[in-house]
């Protein structure tokens, strides 16, 4: 019989899934999800507690994982408000959904107000401890080397600045916005990454959100003057692990291949599709681009279709998205942001297709 204390050794298979697929052909494709906005009610708590308590949020993201079928936990919290937390943005917590800035009131109101920005001690500000123990209890309870997450340099900057001020800073004042990206990624980010090299020595990836320095949110421009330096610099300061993969909205754009050129620059490690983009220019479009730059795939479903379409619609469209993107392998599977509410039906149609079709034997045999 398993040890209560190695009940969630079980992973470990799933995360051998990862590594094989990064380089071939796993198992079957690998099942991640975004499940942070789930577990306060999956486990009966407040969100003001989940997100304070490194054990309570892990055993929650292990829960439901192995309620829905999601084959690979990752250490999910708000990440977006840690390193500004850490600065002396006020956070504004609530009882039923996640942790968010308070808008109102951004730490960079003026130019003067940039002098705010110097490196905390990561020992005490904000919830960096918290975000230190959460990882530490996930390598405990899982044996598995944890990636680390951060928010990304330009959604910091919105994060602190106001995202509509900040993109007026980048078209009417670009001195100031190089300075104010500069400054939060040399007094901030950096160091907090290099804390957290330090702490978890052997983690496989560091992994950037920065959902903000997407299009139609920025242009091409932007991305390519503004965000995209910043990152590189970051993966200068602290090394090829550094990546930052969620950008999105290359459906808008004239020629998306050019968005994922500028996108390859701060994630040269693979290449990642979500929905509505996916279902936009198709899996093929991302099948093909990985392949041309011989890269593994993520592919993500999105939350509002998980949320709103029949369980059949979703089985269907995982069905096609692995069929298509798990050809000669290399392929993970993603369930974007699931979102309270979110019928567990749906969830596990989704689940069931990667399982179903995303075996390699079956692969093979189309």
């Amino acid at each position: 019989m398993t040890d209560d204390k190695e009940k969630y050794f079980k992973f470990q298979k799933a995360f051998q899934w990862v590594k094989d697929a990064a380089k071939g052909t796993p198992e079957r494709v690998p099942i991640y999800a975004q499940l942070c906005e789930l577990i306060p009610e999956e486990m009966g708590k407040s969100a003001r507690q989940v997100f304070q308590d490194p054990e309570l949020l892990n055993v929650g993201i292990f829960t439901v994982c192995e309620k829905y079928g999601i084959d690979v936990p990752s250490v999910d919290f708000d990440t977006y408000n840690i390193e500004a937390e850490a600065l002396g943005q006020k956070i504004i917590f609530h009882d039923k959904i996640m942790p968010d800035i308070d808008r109102k009131h951004p730490l960079i109101e003026k130019e003067s107000d940039i002098g705010k920005i110097i490196t905390p001690d990561f020992d005490k500000a904000g919830r960096c401890s918290f975000v230190v123990d959460a990882y530490t209890v996930f390598e405990k309870l899982t044996r598995v080397n944890a990636s680390m997450a951060f928010c990304a340099p330009f959604s910091l900057a919105a994060n602190i600045r106001g995202i509509e001020t900040l993109i007026m800073d980048m078209c009417l004042n670009p001195k100031f916005a190089h300075e104010l990206m500069s400054r939060v990624t040399e007094e901030l980010l950096i160091p907090w990454l290099e804390y957290l090299k330090e702490k978890f020595p052997h983690t496989p990836a560091i992994l950037g959100a920065d959902a903000l320095a997407s299009l139609p949110i920025v242009n091409i421009k932007i991305m390519d003057k503004f965000i995209a330096p910043y990152v590189e610099r970051l993966r200068e300061a602290c090394g090829p692990r550094v990546v930052v993969p969620n950008w999105t909205g290359e459906r808008y754009a004239k020629n998306p291949e050019e968005v994922m050129d500028i996108r390859l620059r701060v994630n040269p490690d693979f290449v990642e599709g979500q929905d509505p983009d996916v279902e936009a220019l198709g899996p093929e479009f991302y099948k093909a681009y990985a392949q041309k730059h011989d890269l593994p795939l993520l592919l993500g479903v999105g939350a509002v279709f998980l949320r709103t379409s029949t369980p059949k619609e979703i089985f269907n469209r995982v069905k096609h998205y692995v069929e298509v993107g798990g050809k000669n392998g290399r392929l993970w599977f993603y369930l974007c942001n699931i979102e309270p509410g979110t019928p567990m039906e749906n969830i596990k149609a989704a689940v069931s297709a990667v399982h179903k079709f995303g075996t390699y034997t079956r692969l093979e045999v189309r």
